[in-house]
């Protein structure tokens, strides 16, 4: 069920607050992220990319229970190493994106295209339709596609691919 979002105020939404990587502890409790820094505990957090496509590996958002964020870390790889694998494994289950590493097929069938791709994660098959508003281009040669049923597959170096696959995607992108 849709819940509204709380009401934030203009102050509280451009009230910016960077935590200091070298001051927090993430810990893990149950299926929960704890969080500790110098003033406070927090129970429950979450972690969300700020940039998830343009800068995926900084600037992350810590939010409480209540989703109401806490801070900004802007390098999070100065983190204290068992802090630092938590937060990665966060984010990877957060955003489960596979990387399309080949394009076996991919056909049009009545305005849709079928697709059968090798990912990082195994071979899928999905289906896109209207490509042209279902691709992002993040960078120059990087596609994320995202198929009828929201799911993300992610291209991240075209030129990268072998020349099949290149000409799959080129031919409908």
């Amino acid at each position: 069920m849709y819940q509204r979002p709380a009401s934030v105020t203009t102050e509280e939404a451009t009230d910016l607050r960077y935590i200091p990587a070298d001051t927090i502890k993430f810990e893990r409790h149950g299926a929960s992220l704890r969080l500790h820094d110098t003033d406070f505990c927090y129970l429950r957090v979450t972690v969300l990319r700020a940039f998830p496509l343009s800068e995926p590996d900084r600037y992350l958002s810590v939010r409480d229970g209540d989703n109401r964020e806490i801070g900004i870390i802007r390098e999070p790889d100065q983190l204290d190493s068992e802090s630092r694998q938590l937060v990665m494994d966060e984010l990877r289950r957060r955003y489960l994106v596979p990387v399309i590493l080949r394009v076996r097929n991919a056909r049009d069938r009545f305005g849709t295209i079928d697709w059968e791709v090798d990912t990082d994660r195994g071979p899928r098959s999905f289906t896109t339709r209207n490509l042209r508003d279902n691709t992002t281009r993040p960078s120059p040669g990087r596609y994320i596609l995202t198929d009828a049923d929201g799911n993300r597959f992610d291209v991240p170096a075209l030129d990268d691919l072998d020349s099949a696959s290149q000409v799959y995607l080129l031919r409908h992108l």
